[in-house]
């Protein structure tokens, strides 16, 4: 039987609060409840754009650090693209 924290879709919207500092776009993670909301064929435009700014978790509870280039890649997979290191490549 699936577990209410089985699987995952990736949702992005405008960045906000700290996250303008690193990238344009910030992830929307949403409860599990939330999240089957947001899936409904029937989702109204209005509580799509209320999820997004109510729903999901705030900036606030993400850690932050820098990590290498090689995370930027698509073609890169693996544990050591979340290690972090000693200076922002910027």
């Amino acid at each position: 039987a699936p577990q209410d924290d089985d699987g995952f879709v990736i949702v992005t919207a405008a960045s906000d609060a700290g996250m303008v500092d690193i990238h344009d776009r910030r992830p929307l993670v949403l409860p599990s409840t939330i999240a089957r909301e947001w899936l409904d064929p029937d989702l109204s435009m209005e509580r799509a754009a209320e999820i997004g700014e109510i729903e999901a978790t705030p900036v606030a509870a993400f850690d932050w650090y820098p990590v290498g280039k090689a995370v930027g890649s698509v073609k890169n997979d693996g544990p050591e693209l979340l290690e972090r290191i000693a200076e922002p490549l910027v």
